[in-house]
């Protein structure tokens, strides 16, 4: 008899990672490889935040402060809250699975977009419990059937906004449509992994709404924007009862010294998230003029990268891009196939990448 594995396991779907640069480069035999795949700020992050991190390689020996008090005090000075309503975690993935864990059981659910983040759907199965999908409507999440959508067996509604992989966003009065007209005893999860690329009039202030909605979670990170994606550091904000839930799942010491000592000084210095945030805007008009110059198809984005239309032969367009050093994400691996997602970088990056695109799609017959 063999190893019996649990029956979650069988169900849920493969996270497919992305090809390093690394890999490209010995592939192909190619010198410079351009990684557009992943969403990670290719500005990186603050100088100072580097030469903080730096600076405390030193105290690497000892563990790390395991309630993040620093940062916590930090993240409740910027957003006039108490540091008993936010969590820490290793990245906002651990987080999710968390909020899974601990309210979700045998015979629930999580109402999810389809597509959407993955880390959802395997966090649902994991704990037991399963995702109801709900497709997206013309690349948005449809959230007046989502919340149609909650059963007597759902516990978690998750939005995510902006919306990965199209970049689409949630408006004010949709968000408000899903709060006021969802069961209290339904935890509604706002994502908001690139909201700081929103611009200031397009944004929903979640936040506001915290006092009015005990069943409200908002998940934030330093992965995007602050350029920490390799040191895995998260939150999340909510009532205190919900935080002491999570603070009892989550492990010890998740957070590590060098990521906690980072947020601290990404926060002490937003103003260059400021520039970070204009300089992607622009680069992201570059995209839309040369897209609608060449009259290919793609949806305006709030976050990062941008989706676009590939036509028929998205496999090979994504391999002659491969060829050329641009690693972008297939867009079948993302559940919307005939597209690529691109991480929009700097100008010079920016350029090469479209130059070569262009020509790889006219090559490929797209519009024919």
């Amino acid at each position: 008899m063999g190893i019996r594995i649990k029956e979650w396991l069988s169900q849920i779907p493969e996270y497919i990672p992305g090809r390093t640069i690394e890999e490209i480069k010995k592939e192909y035999n190619l010198k410079n490889v351009y990684k557009l795949a992943s969403n990670e700020n290719l500005y990186g992050p603050d100088p100072r935040v580097l030469k903080e991190i730096c600076s405390s390689l030193g105290d690497i020996k000892f563990y790390p402060d395991s309630a993040c008090r620093q940062v916590k005090q930090k993240l409740g000075e910027k957003y006039g809250i108490s540091t008993d309503s936010i969590v820490m975690g290793n990245g906002t993935d651990q987080i999710i699975e968390m909020i899974c864990d601990g309210f979700i059981g045998p015979e629930e659910n999580a109402v999810i977009a389809d597509p959407t983040f993955l880390i959802y759907e395997k966090s649902a199965l994991k704990s037991g419990g399963s995702a109801i999908k709900v497709p997206l409507k013309e690349f948005r999440q449809d959230v007046k059937r989502m919340v149609k959508s909650v059963n007597e067996g759902t516990r978690i509604l998750f939005l995510t906004n902006p919306h990965n992989p199209t970049g689409s966003n949630i408006s004010r009065e949709e968000f408000e449509y899903v709060i006021k007209n969802t069961s209290g005893g339904v935890l509604v999860v706002v994502d908001e992994a690139y909201s700081e690329y929103v611009l200031e009039n397009e944004k929903v202030d979640t936040l506001r709404y915290l006092n009015r909605y005990k069943n409200l979670v908002v998940l934030r990170t330093f992965s995007k924007i602050y350029g920490l994606a390799g040191l895995r550091i998260g939150y999340g904000i909510s009532d205190s009862s919900i935080i002491s839930v999570l603070n009892k799942i989550r492990l010890p010491f998740n957070i590590n010294s060098l990521a906690q000592k980072a947020a601290v000084t990404a926060l002490e210095n937003e103003s260059y998230i400021k520039k970070v945030v204009e300089k992607i805007y622009k680069e992201k008009n570059r995209f839309y003029k040369i897209l609608l110059r060449n009259k290919i198809g793609f949806i305006k984005s709030y976050a990062n990268f941008i989706l676009i239309d590939t036509g028929k032969n998205c496999d090979m367009v994504v391999e002659e891009l491969l060829k050329r050093g641009f690693i972008v994400r297939p867009g079948k691996n993302l559940g919307l196939p005939g597209h690529i997602r691109v991480t929009v970088g700097q100008p010079e990056i920016n350029i090469k990448f479209l130059n070569a695109f262009i020509k790889i799609l006219d090559a490929s017959g797209y519009g024919e």
